[in-house]
């Protein structure tokens, strides 16, 4: 983006840190995450799911005098984007800029969204009097179980499932 817009590496980090800032952000009401977890239900069949968690290591230049933080497991530096998804793949929450030899762990044990869940500032539904199946988000196994956060393993890494 710096070499199309002519414009330095540090603007563009601004920039793209307050555009993100003022179009992604979870919605706030318990019938806006309900209408969430409604798309996950018709497109994806998991009910009450109100998002599906992943993380994506951007590839970046060595930044100065930073050693090995930032050079990840796959073998480049790298900053980790977490992002939180809707059933459409529309970003919903997004954490840029840790240093790539953070885990998804890591990253999301000191997130702000895992803190908010947590304490409940979200509006995320609770469960239905008649089920008491509480609404979750999807990850794969590199995040722990939590009650608001499930892992699911594709077919293709699970023997059992693939036969099937």
């Amino acid at each position: 983006m710096s070499y199309n817009w002519l414009v330095a590496d540090n603007t563009i980090c601004k920039i793209v840190l307050e555009v993100t800032e003022d179009l992604i952000y979870p919605p706030l009401t318990s019938d806006k995450w309900k209408e969430v977890a409604g798309k996950f239900e018709t497109r994806w069949n998991f009910p009450h799911t109100f998002g599906a968690i992943d993380r994506k290591h951007v590839l970046i230049k060595s930044p100065k005098s930073s050693g090995s933080l930032y050079y990840n497991y796959i073998g480049f530096y790298s900053v980790v984007m977490l992002a939180l998804v809707d059933g459409d793949y529309n970003f919903i929450w997004v954490n840029a800029g840790s240093n790539g030899t953070g885990s998804d762990a890591q990253i999301w044990n000191i997130c702000e969204l895992k803190e908010m869940i947590e304490e409940n500032k979200l509006g995320i539904p609770e469960a239905g009097s008649q089920q008491d199946v509480p609404y979750f988000i999807v990850g794969d196994d590199n995040f722990a179980l939590r009650t608001f956060l499930v892992s699911h393993t594709p077919k293709e890494t699970c023997p059992k499932l693939s036969e099937q």
